[in-house]
């Protein structure tokens, strides 16, 4: 069985320490959620799960056979059509040719009443959908390979309230059937209401929660936001620097 487990982590760059002793678990079967400010480390911490950045101290196991990343910002050639961008990218996502049908099959299953859209935009142009359609797609579309482990950066960024709530039936249906989901949010009532368990990133360390409710209670918040404030200005969190021209 597969799992991500870190032991005291620590990661930093020259001039701001991300991580230090910071541990957290992500295991099968379940929707785990990452909270933290613009800066904390959310995408740095998917980064080294990928091993495209290495920790400076610490271990980080990672025993998921398969796994797949969608970052924050997707770019989609205009010219091309959304089943061309299907195709490509369970191409070299996946070692096994994944169609339509079995996409398909895979929403019918999770989410009935997104099967007739995403028919409808397989056959788009790419330049004529919007973020939020590509976004979906992009996500519904990866879920259907199969993987392991799936780490979402945003994965509702830029996505209406409709297809932000189809995304997350998918994401429980995989869940359901075993896959280990890792998602990032600064929408804390949207983690809260479906994630398994949540970790925000305070003091450079993974803070876990069991619900919005323990949340809250931790820092003696009144709302989700106020406790999300009040642990994003706990020590050690420095905000990052701007740029003035």
């Amino acid at each position: 069985m597969g799992v991500i487990k870190t032991n005291s982590l620590c990661f930093g760059f020259s001039e701001k320490t991300i991580f230090s002793n910071a541990s957290i678990n992500v295991v099968p079967g379940c929707i785990t959620g990452l909270l933290g400010p613009n800066g904390s480390g959310k995408t740095t911490f998917f980064d080294i799960v990928c091993g495209l950045k290495k920790p400076s101290e610490g271990q980080l196991v990672n025993s998921f056979v398969s796994q797949l990343y969608l970052s924050q910002t997707i770019m989609t050639p205009p010219v091309l059509r959304m089943f061309d961008i299907f195709k490509m990218t369970t191409l070299l996502c996946s070692s096994n040719r994944i169609s339509q049908e079995q996409a398909l099959n895979k929403l019918a299953v999770w989410s009935p009443e997104i099967v007739e859209r995403y028919k409808e935009i397989w056959t788009k142009k790419s330049s004529v959908c919007s973020y939020g359609e590509k976004r979906w797609f992009f996500t519904l579309s990866l879920l259907a390979i199969d993987a392991d482990l799936v780490i979402l950066d945003e994965p509702t960024a830029g996505v209406d309230p409709e297809f932000r709530h189809y995304i997350w039936k998918c994401l429980r249906g995989a869940a359901n059937e075993g896959a280990a989901i890792l998602v990032s949010s600064h929408n804390i009532e949207e983690v809260a209401s479906n994630c398994d368990n949540f970790y925000m990133i305070s003091e450079q360390q993974f803070k876990p929660f069991s619900s919005g409710k323990e949340f809250m209670s931790r820092y003696d918040a009144s709302t989700l936001d106020e406790a999300f404030i009040r642990a994003a200005a706990a020590p050690g969190f420095t905000a990052p620097s701007v740029q003035k021209y």
